[in-house]
């Protein structure tokens, strides 16, 4: 179980990293890839930027928690929230304003199968615990 934490809390981590830094980078690139406008205003730019450098947070910090086994429970919740968020976020997207381009419909089973395996390894590590430890903090 260790192992696949480890290389789970990798991809996820390494996956937000990547992302996050191709958004705050070049916002008007990374989202054109999707086929969206590329003619945006400053502000919209601001507004792709500020959940890009979330995103590099979020996956420095999961990176952060392979290195003690204690924290990798705290990674595995942060990539629920992470791309769990993303993921269904984006299914209500579906729902009210219908049916992106393809590119997003594939970040989108993407993030949901991330979500799903990380559900799955943090299940796994709390049954065979028997729930008793508590999540540390991130930052210890």
């Amino acid at each position: 179980m260790k192992i696949s934490s480890v290389i789970l809390l990798q991809i996820n981590g390494w996956t937000a990293v990547l992302i996050g830094s191709l958004i705050l980078i070049d916002p008007v690139g990374m989202f054109s890839t999707y086929g969206l406008q590329s003619n945006l205003s400053s502000g919209l730019l601001s507004e792709l930027r500020a959940p890009g450098g979330l995103l590099l947070a979020c996956g420095i910090i999961i990176i952060r928690n392979t290195l003690r086994e204690e924290l990798y429970e705290f990674g595995l919740q942060l990539s629920i929230m992470v791309y769990g968020g993303y993921g269904f976020s984006r299914l209500l997207s579906f729902a009210f304003d219908g049916a992106p381009p393809i590119e997003i419909m594939f970040a989108t089973v993407i993030e949901l199968m991330l979500c799903l395996l990380s559900m799955l390894v943090l299940w796994k590590r709390q049954k065979n615990s028997g729930f008793s430890k508590e999540t540390p903090s991130a930052v210890a």
